[in-house]
């Protein structure tokens, strides 16, 4: 269907869209323009040999892979007849996929092998062959991942190969993904690895206008990666959220053009009310199949307490149905929540001609945003050492990141997605010549109100041991490899990046704070045009600032470490891992029961905007005019692991509607009580440390081999002297916008029960 076209467009979300409404003029020449934009300005579209080059790669690897299954099963003394047929398949997924990969971007592939294949083979055989490949380099493999994968640079282009086998004999050139059956008999592993491939065929089959989808999800995705909200592992969004958050408006608005699902982008989501579910489809509606043991792996809080504490939720659309977006911390959703914000601000001035496209995608200058920064330094002594350990090491920054969120003495936390090589004066904290280092740097907002030294040196000690203990489990643990956090300040950056890195983008124009965000206002409303209808919420006025003095940081010993003195790794780090359970009752507030909760009651119609701008709200489309009823917002206390409550046996009606009240509408938990993604997954060590006296240590592996820590400088203590608004105070946010703007969204992204 071409953009705009305004045929009867059947619902394909869980609402009935928004507006039917065609693109106008203004919309056609805006689109256009934003085409242009991304062409011309930012050179997201390939060339037609890099195209090509792409298509040759993955000839090249899917004639790997067959020659690979069948070199396994004359191994394994198959049947010579079996032999000539089993097959074999590469699969794409991730942007690619999805048509909106960019020049250099990495392609995400799936091998599909038969029953008799097995993981071990293809991380032991199939990496060898890979490694014979002259056009093969930077090859390593994460086996011990959350989702196991090969990564590679082949020709000049990043591919993760990720792996599955089917219980069938033979993997053919017509074999398809979308059939729920092929899970049956699967390994978790595998089913984790389907999931890409499968999840993406069912977002493209879910929306309205693929043209308009791919166009601006290009454009989404490029925001994303300039503002710095892209990187799923850090406890951003990854690609697969922003593909199901831009599809979500698609649905919503299903014969708008690009340029206007852009900017109903920034409207709705700046507007929703998280922890509500983001979902593509009525889950309980489709049918299932009979495979009763996958169902625990499916995302739903009515039955799971676990789940009711993520954050953010993005549902993906295929089978089992889990949550894309369980890293998402309090500190980065609220990062993420003001970039909505600032991106629905930008896009009302693009609309009403007093900017171009360019501002909405300007890079913002991440060390302009603060004024204390923890800087990560991750060394090791080879770079394929370093390839697998800087790996471990970002994918625990999220650890840290939890850390520092239960520490009272923090606001916020936002870390950078962007890596750095640290400049040559810089010295290392290592004893061998010539190190290959990382740097990430996070920006900390204080909680001025304590009127105290801030420590972070506990939070830190905590972080290096999940990192060591991680890499000593898996046997990843070379020697050489390091990762020190250090303190730095807004001044003293130049000594550890080159300036020309701080002079990049512009200057942020607020904190990221909730304390300090951007002001918004209901404005005129309007039944006429798309830059009304986003009009509706607009800025008023410049960000709130401080009148005293910044808070100052003390350390007795700033510099890196470089002492020489090892000790072997203690044997706690070595213990038992802590159940979920043992992880619960430590840091988190107790589970809400889902039983004897009342449901949430919507219409089954939607008004559309210009409807409940005008107020004629026709019979059909009348919404209904009760609240949903809210639990009161109090802080509960952290409960002990005795008197953690266990959530109730009694299943509830696996109906949408059936969703508690306390999900969409939680109760308030404290810093101390907010859990780590992971303590969910049982994959974090015990958050609990020790009252006072830990240093700041520099974590790294002996010359043997072994583990060892060296005490080197004093604790990280931070002293603040302003006091913001008491705990509580009320603050101008968006509360103020357009009451029927709310009401508009509420309707639209609830499906009342039948």
């Amino acid at each position: 269907m071409a953009i705009g076209d305004q045929k009867s467009t059947p619902q394909l979300g869980v609402s009935q869209p928004i507006s039917m409404a065609g693109p106008d003029e203004q919309d056609l020449r805006m689109t256009a323009e934003l085409e242009k934009c991304l062409r011309l300005s930012y050179d997201l579209f390939e060339t037609d040999e890099e195209l090509q080059n792409r298509i040759e790669v993955l000839r090249r690897i899917n004639t790997l892979v067959k020659q690979w299954v069948k070199q396994v099963s004359i191994e394994k003394q198959m049947p010579p007849d079996v032999i000539d047929s089993v097959g074999g398949k590469l699969f794409t997924f991730g942007s690619y996929r999805l048509g909106v990969h960019t020049r250099g971007a990495d392609i995400d592939t799936l091998c599909v092998a038969p029953r008799h294949v097995d993981r071990a083979d293809f991380f032991t055989s199939f990496y060898e062959l890979l490694k014979q490949e002259k056009d093969a380099t930077d090859l390593h493999a994460v086996e011990d991942a959350f989702v196991p994968v090969i990564k590679l640079n082949f020709r000049g282009i990043e591919l993760d190969i990720l792996f599955a086998r089917l219980a069938l004999k033979e993997v053919n050139d017509s074999q398809m993904l979308n059939d729920d059956i092929l899970l049956r008999n699967l390994d978790e592993k595998s089913i984790r690895s389907l999931n890409g491939s499968r999840v993406a065929d069912e977002i493209l089959r879910l929306i309205p206008c693929q043209e308009s989808y791919t166009l601006t999800l290009r454009a989404i995705k490029l925001w994303a990666k300039n503002h710095g909200v892209y990187s799923n592992v850090l406890g951003f969004l990854g690609g697969v959220s922003w593909a199901i958050l831009v599809a979500r408006t698609c649905q919503l608005y299903p014969n708008a053009a690009p340029a206007k699902l852009l900017a109903k982008f920034f409207l709705v989501f700046s507007k929703w009310e998280w922890p509500h579910p983001v979902l593509l489809k009525d889950n309980d509606a489709t049918p299932r199949p009979e495979l009763p043991m996958l169902y625990e792996l499916v995302w739903d809080p009515r039955s799971r307490a676990t789940d009711r504490y993520h954050l953010m939720p993005i549902i993906t659309p295929a089978f089992p149905e889990q949550n894309s977006t369980f890293n998402v911390t309090k500190s980065t959703r609220q990062v993420i929540m003001n970039e909505f914000q600032e991106g629905l601000a930008a896009t009302m001035e693009i609309y009403e001609g007093k900017a171009s496209w360019t501002k909405l995608f300007e890079p913002v200058n991440f060390f302009s945003r603060y004024k204390h920064f923890i800087a990560l330094l991750s060394t090791a002594k080879t770079q394929e050492d370093h390839l697998n350990w800087c790996g471990l090491v970002e994918s625990k920054i999220r650890h840290l990141i939890g850390n520092f969120e239960r520490n009272p003495g923090v606001n916020l936390c936002h870390v950078n997605p962007q890596q750095y090589s640290p400049v040559q004066p810089l010295q290392f904290p290592v004893d061998y010549p010539d190190p290959v280092c990382t740097l990430w740097f996070i920006g900390l907002e204080l909680n001025k109100q304590l009127k105290k030294n801030i420590d972070l040196t506990e939070e830190i000690q905590q972080f290096n041991d999940v990192v060591v203990r991680t890499a000593s489990f898996s046997g990843s643990l070379r020697e050489g490899m390091q990762v020190q956090p250090s303190y730095v300040k807004r001044a003293d950056l130049s000594k550890w990046v080159a300036p020309e890195i701080l002079k990049k983008g512009r200057p942020a124009n607020r904190p990221a704070s909730a304390v300090r965000a951007k002001k918004l206002a209901a404005a005129r409303p309007s039944t006429e045009s798309a830059a009304a209808a986003i009009a509706s919420v607009v800025s008023a006025g410049a960000p709130s600032t401080s009148n005293g003095a910044e808070p100052s940081v003390t350390t007795e010993h700033r510099p890196m470490p470089h002492s020489k003195s090892t000790a072997s790794l203690p044997s706690a780090l070595t213990a038992t891992r802590p159940t979920a359970l043992d992880l619960e009752a430590q840091n988190a507030a107790p589970p809400i029961s889902a039983a004897g909760v009342k449901t949430l009651q919507h219409s089954l119609s939607t008004p559309t905007l210009d409807a409940l701008s005008s107020g004629a709200v026709t019979a059909t489309d009348e919404p209904s005019t009760a609240k949903p009823p809210m639990l009161p917002r109090v802080n509960t206390p952290t409960p002990t692991r005795a008197n953690t409550p266990t959530p109730t046996q009694e299943k509830p009606p696996r109906g949408f509607d059936a969703l508690p009240t306390a999900i969409v509408h939680p109760t308030v938990v404290s810093s101390d009580q907010q859990r780590s993604n992971d303590d969910v997954l049982g994959s974090q060590a015990p958050l609990s440390g020790v009252d006072g006296g830990v240093t700041n240590r520099v974590m790294s592996a002996g010359a043997d081999g072994s583990n060892s820590r060296k005490r080197e400088h004093s604790p990280i203590k931070m002293d603040t002297d302003e006091a913001p608004p008491a705990k509580g105070a009320k603050t101008d946010t968006d509360d103020q916008s357009d009451s029927a703007l709310r009401s508009l969204i509420d309707a639209a992204f609830n499906q009342a029960a039948a």
